[in-house]
């Protein structure tokens, strides 16, 4: 049934007559009203009214109420969770994980809303997943740290299993890899693995964790390791090397990594596993090259550094003529020595400014010498003046020389006394000036791949912001830090929930830039939040249904980027919820 208008004009006027009718089909098969009842002229609210009766007759799950009696019972987080939740699928996570609920929440909670541990079983309970998961057993609240032993022992497997999946997703899989490695601190917790060491957070005074992680150039990490807090850097890539090597079976590998990481050692060793690499030499180690100092052999100036460079050979590679190049090689080494206009300016600039920090410190240091009122030991004196040389990086040119000086003073009687105190006079030492003068603007990548362009292995070493990129994002916006368990292997299974939670926000930026985005990926998750699932129902009665929150077109566009449409399917959707009410 249904309600027909039927428009009749007279005299200028128009009337609508509105009545009942029942479609049906006659012998012939031709369609047909049937009057069920007349009702006459209608008003167009009246019209509406009565459309909404019939249809409220025919469909058993439509409702009539006023709208101060509908109600949202309940919600549940929806968008932020399908969205990561699809990519989770897409590295087939959930094969890996058969019944991960809880792993996979505590990896999608690092993402969405970073809470401690006993707290994500209370978290995932506001969402869908345990719906999306086909999971009815509500956990109890310390399942978590089950969860955590059981993911440390699976590491190994999952490092395997995830380099499976990236070569099929990161079309940078075999291009190179980024290794380095950094450090996390320990707060309220004792944890034998935890030690004191270079604290690259800045809190020497807390024990810590270092973790040496491996990417791909778009920034995919698959490798990861955590060692004790007072492990050097330089002494981490020989197992790296080897777990390459038989792990993840690579014949071949241009392996990226910080000057901190190189060695001789180091060096002949990836020679002798057939890997290439790519690094950069410490300052330190290039001002006693041999080549360092055929190639720049004098320092440069403002005014000459175009004249000196064409007088060592250095070759500009860029059109404006702001980068130039030399290379040289030894054995199957290369040396590519690497000048920046731009960089060599500012290396002046800063140290000039440095050293005009420090004469003008010396000068408020002489007047407070001069002034003492107690005398003072040269010593202090002289460890102060080397700390303060030392902070600016400038021991190896500037010469403070204290000599010591008498200060006269009246005591209220009007009697006087000396004071032995001291003056500090600055030189700049001409010959150290002029070896740090010879590393301004110098930069010197070494490489044992001779197929590599120059230009190539800038640009590539360059990338290796990826990896510290990765570092930053965790400790940031995934609360790597502060760690406060204890148990060595729930320590590592923390660090590999974080870096599992990378993957899925690095995959999501892959996904949005490739899609024209400029939007961060955690700002998708934000904007996502408004999206839940809510349970409806009327006052007083015990029936409710399901809704999602109306999208925005936004929204919607997420859901196309990240192929979540399927989830928003009516047959999805149908069994979500009744998931979700068997739950209830």
């Amino acid at each position: 049934m249904f309600l027909k208008k039927v428009t009749i004009k007279q005299e200028n006027r128009t009337y609508n007559y509105y009545k009942i009718v029942a479609s049906y089909r006659d012998q012939d098969g031709k369609p047909k009203h049937r009057l069920i009842q007349n009702l006459g002229v209608l008003s167009e609210s009246d019209a509406e009214r009565m459309r909404l009766i019939l249809k409220a007759e025919q469909d058993s799950e439509l409702v009539l109420a006023k709208s101060s009696d509908i109600v949202v019972i309940k919600h549940w987080l929806f968008l932020p969770i399908i969205l990561p939740h699809a990519l989770w699928e897409t590295f087939q996570l959930q094969r890996f994980f058969p019944g991960g609920l809880l792993i996979e929440a505590m990896v999608l909670n690092r993402c969405i809303e970073p809470l401690s541990k006993i707290h994500v079983v209370d978290w995932v309970q506001s969402t869908v997943l345990p719906a999306l998961c086909g999971s009815s057993q509500l956990p109890d609240d310390f399942a978590v740290y089950r969860e955590l032993d059981f993911l440390n022992q699976q590491e190994v497997a999952l490092q395997t299993h995830l380099y499976t999946q990236l070569q099929q997703i990161d079309s940078t899989v075999g291009q190179g890899f980024f290794y380095d490695i950094t450090s996390t601190y320990m707060e309220g917790s004792q944890c034998v693995i935890a030690k004191l060491g270079y604290s690259r957070d800045h809190r020497p005074d807390l024990e810590q964790i270092v973790i040496a992680l491996m990417v791909t150039p778009q920034g995919s990490p698959f490798y990861w390791k955590v060692l004790e807090g007072n492990t050097q850097d330089v002494t981490t890539l020989p197992a790296v090397v080897n777990d390459l090597k038989q792990r993840f079976g690579l014949k071949t590998c241009h392996l990226v990594f910080d000057r901190g990481m190189v060695s001789a050692d180091h060096l002949d060793l990836l020679e002798r596993k057939g890997l290439t690499y790519l690094s950069a030499m410490d300052k330190d180690e290039m001002a006693c090259h041999p080549l360092f100092r055929e190639f720049v052999s004098e320092p440069a100036s403002k005014e000459d550094y175009e004249q000196i460079l064409a007088l060592h050979e250095f070759v500009p590679i860029d059109d404006h003529q702001c980068f130039y190049t030399r290379e040289g090689q030894v054995g199957q080494r290369r040396f590519i020595f690497f000048f920046d206009v731009t960089r060599f300016f500012e290396d002046i600039a800063t140290r000039e400014r440095r050293i005009a920090k420090t004469m003008a410190w010396i000068a408020e240091e002489n007047a407070k010498l001069a002034v003492a009122k107690k005398s003072r030991q040269k010593e202090p004196v002289e460890r102060n003046v080397q700390k303060v040389i030392s902070k600016r990086k400038l021991k190896s040119l500037m010469r403070v020389r204290v000599t010591p000086f008498e200060v006269k003073v009246t005591k209220k009687d009007g009697s006087t006394r000396i004071v032995h105190s001291f003056q500090l006079s600055a030189t700049i030492d001409k010959t150290g000036e002029a070896e740090v003068r010879r590393l301004d603007g110098i930069t010197c990548f070494m490489t044992n791949d001779a197929t590599i362009p120059q230009v190539e292995i800038i640009q590539r070493y360059r990338e290796k912001n990826k990896i510290e990129e990765a570092f930053r994002e965790m400790k940031s916006q995934l609360a790597l830090r502060p760690i406060h368990l204890t148990r060595p292997e729930r320590v590592k299974a923390h660090v590999t929930v974080c870096i599992l939670a990378y993957l899925l926000v690095n995959t999501m930026e892959m996904i949005l830039k490739k899609s024209g985005h400029s939007t961060s990926p955690i700002d998708v998750l934000k904007q996502a939040q408004s999206c839940q699932l809510n349970q409806v129902g009327l006052k007083g009665s015990t029936g409710s249904s399901f809704t999602i929150t109306e999208m925005t077109e936004q929204q919607r566009e997420w859901t196309r980027i990240f192929n979540c449409e399927n989830l928003l399917k009516p047959k999805a959707l149908k069994q979500l919820t009744k998931s979700l009410e068997n739950a209830l």
